[in-house]
Formats: C-alpha cells, sequence, structure tokens
C-alpha cells in the first residue's frame, strides 16, 4: 500500500508542476465514464474480492481474480499488449536535418574555434 501511495503522489506532483491538471481529469474521468468504461472492471473485481472474505470461496475467488486481471491484460483490441503496440506504431519519426542546419553549425564551431563569436 505505500508504494502506491508513493506513486500517486509522484503523479500527482509531476500534474501540478506541468499545470496538466485538467488534462489528467479528463482521462481519469474519460476512463469511467462513456462506452467501454472500466466502472464494470472495478464493480466486478470488488464483487470478487467480497467473495474471498468468505474462508470456504477464497481459492474460487482468487482463481477468478486471476482470470479477469489475464482477461484486462490480454484482451484483444484494448488489452495492454494491443494498446502498447497501438502505441508504438504510432509514435513520431525522427526527421532527419537538413544541409543548411549541418552548415551553420560548422560554421558557429569554425566561429568559436576562430575566437570570433
Amino acid at each position: 500500500m505505500p508504494f502506491v501511495l508513493i506513486i500517486l503522489g509522484v503523479v500527482f506532483l509531476t500534474v501540478a508542476v506541468r499545470n496538466t491538471q485538467d488534462e489528467l481529469f479528463r482521462l481519469v474521468k474519460g476512463d469511467f465514464t462513456g462506452p467501454n468504461n472500466y466502472a464494470y472492471w472495478v464493480l466486478a473485481i470488488l464483487i470478487i474480492g467480497a467473495v474471498g472474505y468468505i474462508p470456504r470461496l477464497k481459492p474460487i475467488s482468487t482463481a477468478f481474480l486471476i482470470l479477469v486481471v489475464l482477461v484486462l491484460i490480454l484482451k484483444k483490441g484494448t488489452g495492454l499488449f494491443d494498446s502498447f503496440n497501438q502505441q508504438l506504431a504510432s509514435g513520431t519519426a525522427a526527421t532527419p536535418a537538413s544541409r543548411d542546419a549541418g552548415a551553420v553549425l560548422g560554421a558557429t564551431v569554425a566561429k568559436t574555434a576562430a575566437g570570433l563569436v
């Protein structure tokens, strides 16, 4: 539990320093409202966890929790691996520098070496 609080603290501190609170709250709100939200998953995990407090049903509850986590990770289209691959595919490619930028840099280095700047 302390690790979760530390991670949340770092996230909130980073968001505050960058002044992007509105964007964070919009993203979190989008996760729990609208189509394909996580409210149903949270409810399912809470119910399965509550069943785990009954001693005789604890192994069944643990098995169902493992199943739910696996489905969240492996779900086709919105699972962890598909989302990761989509982000990798949509990343920005580095653009090559133009010759003019190299010439300007070379001239600046030459002037600095000669003591002109």
